[in-house]
């Protein structure tokens, strides 16, 4: 006769391995009673061909020559090399964050870079002097921690 102990854990087992068995039968049961398809690329197909409407894109011929855009259409100025900003705001914020980065890291002038791309002297010329103070301020703040 098997001790107690042993005769509870096979019981146990026995009964989770029922639970088991009922558990993937009612799966299978209720995939097979279904009238859904068991695999998605049948479904995939099925509702594409029944509820997608496809479009007419044909252009007619009248509209044709509207649909083409010249090809010396393009803007004269890039948006995106004109600065926007005050030549002394701008100066001032690209300096002071180089010189942040650089006293950070505890590299003067490594990032040092007062050119611009304004398009006269004087607005060049303020661009540098505002780099030159931002510079200098934001490299104080880098080695401060700030």
């Amino acid at each position: 006769m098997p001790h107690p102990d042993r005769l509870e854990s096979i019981l146990r087992a026995l009964i989770f391995g029922t639970i088991a068995l009922i558990a993937v039968g009612l799966i299978l049961f209720l995939k097979k009673s279904s009238d859904v398809p068991l695999s998605p690329e049948h479904a995939a197909r099925r509702d594409s061909l029944s509820r997608i409407a496809t479009p007419d894109t044909t252009a007619a011929p009248e509209l044709t020559p509207a649909l083409h855009l010249d090809d010396n259409s393009a803007a004269d100025d890039d948006s995106l090399a004109t600065d926007t900003r005050i030549p002394s705001d701008a100066g001032y914020e690209d300096g002071y964050f180089a010189g942040l980065e650089d006293g950070v890291t505890g590299d003067e002038r490594l990032s040092y870079d007062e050119t611009s791309q304004f398009p006269t002297a004087a607005q060049r010329r303020n661009y540098a002097e505002a780099y030159r103070r931002g510079y200098a301020q934001g490299y104080e703040d880098g080695q401060a921690g700030k």
